[in-house]
């Protein structure tokens, strides 16, 4: 390791952190080359115009995933300047970390975007009331975008006591646009992210979207694009790179504390304890062939680990100047030192052919975020997407125990009703994925049991 080069690094944000942000770089503190500084620093080069909105907008903006008001300083000091945000981040602590380090910026150079679960029995107090409250933790005398969070059918795009309370905001100059959010099904009886969005972009009153959008799962979001291109709407990025939920090698003399909870269960549910470690080894070998035939373009690529793939898809996504900003859940100021780079980037078309090669060969690990091509197979109804999403935040987004807490709240306890079942759900999958597997792998990921 380069001693100099750390040295460098870790005084930066130490003087960050004490100095606050843009001011610190030009305070010439001693043992500080403020020119070498300055030429090494990772900024951002490359804004957007973020729809209807007219804002100029960083290609790559900070989700919700960020712990610390210092997390977002980094990120505004190094030309960041879109922050998406929500009611539900933390129960308010991420809406407060965001209005902590809004202190220390300049607003008219942010767009900060929060979220509220709208509902049928809401009504227009209900939200302004919410709404006040996210105002106040954001610490700010306007939001520049309310969102409705996750809306889960077309009908819920024309809420009545939504509308009207932007309405108002709007009148009061404490909001500037109204957006709405989308990534995919959560219930059998929920409509798909496509359908959704789409309906939205056509409505006219949103200006704003975020949808789940990769290099494997982008048919959905293609239509999506479309439509608020045409429309002028805002776009925003999320779920950018695919998540996969891999059972560690199995020995089944002496399996690892999760395969053999995973073989009780099975047992518990009538198969016996060789037909349980089978349907493990069958489940590990897909996953190795899968692996296998993708690992040609890892190597060329370089995508030697999970963040080298994280980073190709994440400039796949900036490639497309449809989508104005792909927002990343920063977890540490080095994750956005190694994604900074990025802004900017254009993939060549051989990267891009390159790529589509590795999303053919590693097509069934990967339960795509908003599909519901398997929905109405599953005989007890669980909602595939939402459970996999919740497998991604733990594996993808290291937040295990909003994970855990969310399945949680699904009501399944220690026992999902695959264990039992026969798997009418096999085949289901246009893409070849193993559902009943990657359903039970989640389980065994996301509870104690």
């Amino acid at each position: 390791m380069n001693r100099k080069t750390t040295s460098k690094t870790s005084v930066s944000r130490r003087q960050f952190l004490l100095a606050g942000g843009a001011a610190a770089a030009a305070s010439g503190l001693p043992g500080i080359a403020r020119a070498d500084e300055e030429q090494e620093k990772p900024k951002i080069k490359s804004y957007r115009t973020l729809g209807r909105t007219g804002f100029e907008v960083s290609d790559i903006s900070i989700g919700g995933a960020g712990k610390e008001a210092n997390l977002y300083r980094y990120a505004y000091d190094h030309g960041i300047n879109y922050f998406d945000t929500a009611e539900s981040y933390g129960n308010g602590d991420n809406e407060r970390n965001v209005g902590e380090a809004l202190q220390h910026m300049d607003r008219k150079k942010v767009f900060i975007t929060t979220k509220l679960q709208v509902k049928d029995e809401d009504t227009q107090q209900t939200i302004l009331d919410r709404f006040g409250k996210c105002q106040e933790r954001l610490r700010t005398d306007y939001v520049d975008a309310l969102y409705i969070h996750s809306a889960p059918t077309v009908s819920t795009l024309d809420n009545a006591a939504f509308h009207g309370a932007v309405k108002l905001l709007k009148a009061d100059g404490r909001l500037r646009f109204a957006g709405v959010s989308n990534h995919g099904p959560r219930a059998e009886d929920e409509e798909s992210m496509d359908k959704v969005l789409v309906a939205a972009a056509e409505d006219g009153r949103f200006d704003l979207m975020l949808i789940a959008y990769s290099f494997m799962n982008r048919d959905k979001g293609d239509k999506v694009l479309a439509a608020c291109k045409k429309n002028n709407v805002g776009t925003t990025a999320m779920k950018t790179k695919p998540g996969t939920v891999k059972m560690e090698p199995l020995d089944p003399d002496n399996p690892s504390e999760r395969a053999a909870k995973y073989i009780d269960r099975q047992v518990k549910a009538g198969k016996t304890r060789e037909e349980a470690i089978k349907e493990i080894q069958d489940y590990i070998a897909e996953s190795e062939k899968a692996f296998a035939e993708a690992k040609p373009f890892m190597e060329e690529h370089g995508v030697t680990d999970r963040e080298g793939l994280r980073m190709t898809a994440v400039q796949w996504v900036l490639s497309n100047p449809d989508m104005h900003t792909t927002c990343i859940g920063f977890q540490d100021f080095d994750a956005i030192d190694r994604f900074l780079p990025l802004s900017g980037a254009k993939m060549t078309r051989a990267e891009v052919l390159a790529l589509d090669q590795y999303r053919v060969a590693a097509s069934t690990l990967y339960c795509r975020h908003a599909c519901t091509e398997c929905s109405g197979t599953c005989p007890q109804a669980v909602p595939v997407s939402t459970v996999m999403r919740y497998a991604y935040y733990f594996t993808e987004q290291a937040r295990e125990k909003h994970a855990m807490s969310k399945y949680r709240g699904l009501g399944y306890g220690d026992v999902l009703p695959c264990d039992s079942c026969s798997g009418p759900c096999a085949g289901a999958c246009p893409y070849g994925v193993n559902i009943k597997a990657n359903l039970l792998a989640a389980h065994s990921l996301l509870t104690l049991a």
